[in-house]
């Protein structure tokens, strides 16, 4: 009794919390005395989730956006705007910057009264919350019931309407309790991002110390520690000292970087062409800097003035020790250090400078301080030669592919379509083989030594460079490369096309608009399947396929909008495993609750939740969706027989793995299920 009960309190609390919404609105209206009025919605976003802004982003995540209905007494100005500072982001998913809101959101729409007497605005408000596992899109029926009020003509209102647009946006940032400022908080995929981050500045710490211009230094500035006095105690205190002040010094760096921006500022450089653009440039005069054409050095004037302080010797000196190191090995670090900064002031973080340079100054010096506790180690050190300015054009052939980064993301900017994905895949599959040939002393620069025989590390180094060579020239045909996603532009049609398309075999008749039995219905050329597989958009016509098929049907509740549903497809549906089986022993129903297709009466339903007649196609499967199965969220995958039963628990976002269970499980039910039903049926027959 007491399982029964536990269990039956599970499911209540299981479907309360099912039940919450992502967000709960309130609405104002404000008669500014012009003539206009705004219209506000207000919102509390449930955390984690976090609502998209009204901004439209072709082939991005649906907007927060207002849809009038026969409007009466009144013409719309403008369209639905943001009241509150939606803070910027990268999706993944679509390979684009975004603007979103956590916990609080707030709109507004402007309307100009054209009657003295009272008016109703109907609208439809639509909406998309995500949670970074899965994506939720609304629809609202939204009603204003405005008084009677002064009809003002419209020429002599601009600085009017200006004020009370003002006085709307503070009305609105008090009312909600927040201030007009980006929104707070930390997704957990950004602290993630964060700690990458950090790794990658400390290992450019680490690998600044193996250059020519620093890794010989070792022995001289360690000598420096353990001189004098001969006192083993006070040479940990000088590594110390020369750590930590090499540490602070860096750190400085990215303090004076981060005193020059703020969190709004790292947002619009992380999509603005201006910086990203000086970035690339910089890139590539790093790199052919360590190409060997030319150096890139501090005045040498600050370089004798910290010698000078460093000669009188003591504790203090240290510091002028590390300051001297910083100056004289910039010609080799200024390319770490400024692949540090630009990667963290593009970062959408303001702290992220100070952090990344604090990490980068952390390694670069771990090396001289563990040298100073056991000087011994360095009879271990391997000698100077050749093999140091590898390491700088290895380091060049990197900073030349990423570059492109932020060449795509200025070329985006302006939308030009130069810096395609086919453009960046093929310069990195070039350069990642040169690396490749120069690795293994097929290409050499002006300052290498003959290569008489390839070393192991080198080896494997030119193995892993070629292998990633050959990992991305399927991106050249579509392959989705999803590990890359975030550094490489979205796809874009660029890619190539061999024989006509996906080795995925469509339909019988070739066509993902045709299938075995006749023509797609809804099928739209822009939001087809993935893949190319065949796939039907509405229920119904899936479940009769399937029937004549004599397989289950999978269906796949997404929307156009939903990056988390891109990125399942990406990272999950593009395993041949999945692949295979959704072409072969399913029939797939794509089902997209924001199509906005305007159903024919006979195919419309009254809704059983809320009494609503559903009149386009996304409405009726949104419908569907939830009162069959009580989820609204996208994705959500559904394996169903013939007459709509479940075969197996439904998923969400899940790995490969989960969703092969799944696909297989299901499978395997329907058919022990079809194979207990066929003997009753041929009994009943007899």
């Amino acid at each position: 009794m007491r399982k029964i009960l536990l269990t039956l309190i599970s499911i209540l609390s299981f479907a309360a919390l099912s039940a919450q919404p992502t967000a709960t609105w309130q609405y104002e209206q404000k008669d500014n005395g012009d003539g206009t009025i705004d219209l506000i919605f207000k919102a509390d976003v449930l955390t984690p989730w976090y609502m998209y802004n009204s901004d439209l982003i072709e082939n991005g995540p649906l907007p927060t956006s207002f849809e009038f209905k026969a409007p009466k007494g009144f013409t719309p100005v403008g369209k639905l705007t943001d009241l509150l500072k939606a803070k910027t982001k990268m999706d993944e998913a679509f390979g684009l910057e975004v603007k979103v809101f956590e916990k609080k959101a707030a709109f507004v729409q402007k309307i100009r009264r054209t009657s003295e007497g009272p008016i109703k605005v109907e609208g439809l408000l639509t909406y998309q919350t995500c949670n970074g596992g899965e994506c939720l899109m609304d629809e609202i029926d939204v009603k204003f019931d405005i008084p009677a009020g002064k009809v003002v003509a419209a020429e002599g209102t601009s600085d009017a309407s200006a004020d009370s647009s003002l006085a709307a946006v503070n009305a609105v940032a008090d009312s909600a309790s927040v201030a007009v400022v980006p929104a707070e908080g930390a997704e957990s995929t950004k602290e993630q991002g964060l700690l990458i981050f950090l790794l990658i500045a400390f290992a450019a710490g680490l690998g600044g110390v193996f250059t020519p211009c620093v890794f010989p230094m070792i022995p001289m500035t360690v000598s420096f520690f353990i001189s004098g006095d001969g006192n083993k105690r006070s040479g940990i205190i000088k590594g110390l000292v020369f750590g930590l002040s090499v540490t602070l010094i860096y750190t400085l760096v990215g303090v004076i970087v981060a005193l020059f921006q703020s969190t709004d500022a790292t947002d619009v450089m992380g999509s603005h062409w201006i910086p990203n653009l000086l970035f690339a440039i910089l890139f590539v005069v790093f790199a052919i800097s360590f190409f060997g054409a030319f150096e890139i050095t501090l005045p040498t004037g600050l370089a004798n003035k910290a010698d000078a302080q460093a000669d009188k010797g003591g504790i203090v000196a240290s510091f002028f020790v590390a300051f001297a190191m910083v100056i004289v090995s910039f010609s080799c670090t200024g390319p770490f250090v400024g692949s540090i900064l630009a990667a963290a002031v593009t970062g959408g973080l303001a702290i992220k400078p100070i952090l990344g340079m604090a990490a980068f100054g952390l390694a670069f010096s771990l090396p001289f301080v563990i040298f100073s506790f056991f000087p011994s180690l360095m009879k271990k050190m391997p000698k100077s030669g050749g093999w140091l300015n590898v390491v700088k054009v290895v380091f060049a052939f990197i900073l030349l592919g990423f570059s492109l980064k932020y060449l795509s993301a200025a070329d985006a900017y302006f939308g030009l379509g130069i810096v395609t994905r086919t453009i960046v895949i093929s310069v990195w599959i070039v350069l990642a083989i040169m690396l490749g040939m120069y690795l293994l002393g097929k290409l050499r620069t002006s300052h290498d030594t003959e290569v008489n025989h390839v070393g192991t590390l080198r080896l494997l180094l030119a193995v892993g460079s070629f292998s990633f060579a050959v990992y991305m020239i399927p991106g050249l045909f579509g392959a989705p490369l999803a590990s890359l996603s975030g550094i490489i532009p979205p796809a874009d049609g660029s890619e190539f096309v061999i024989g006509g398309g996906s080795s995925v075999q469509v339909s019988e008749s070739g066509s993902p608009s045709e299938g075995p039995f006749g023509p797609v219905k809804y099928y739209d050329e822009k939001h087809k399947a993935p893949y190319g597989l065949l796939s039907y958009y509405e229920v119904e016509q899936a479940i009769e396929v399937a029937k004549q098929l004599n397989k289950p049907v999978l269906l796949s509740f997404k929307s156009r909008t939903c990056s988390v549903c891109k990125l399942m497809e990406a990272t999950v549906w593009s395993d041949q495993r999945v692949l295979d089986i959704i072409k072969n022993k399913v029939v797939l129903a794509s089902l997209y609750v924001d199509d906005r297709t305007e159903l024919p009466l006979e195919e419309q339903v009254t809704s059983t939740l809320d009494g609503k007649v559903k009149n386009t196609l996304g409405r009726k499967l949104r419908d569907f969706q939830v009162s069959r199965f009580g989820v609204a969220t996208q994705p959500f995958y559904v394996l169903i027989d013939h007459n709509q039963n479940v075969v197996v628990k439904p998923v969400g976002e899940s790995s490969v793995d989960e969703f092969l269970a799944f696909l297989n499980t299901g499978i395997s039910n329907f058919e022990k299920a079809q194979s207990q039903a066929q003997p009753q049926t041929e009994t009943a027959a007899q």
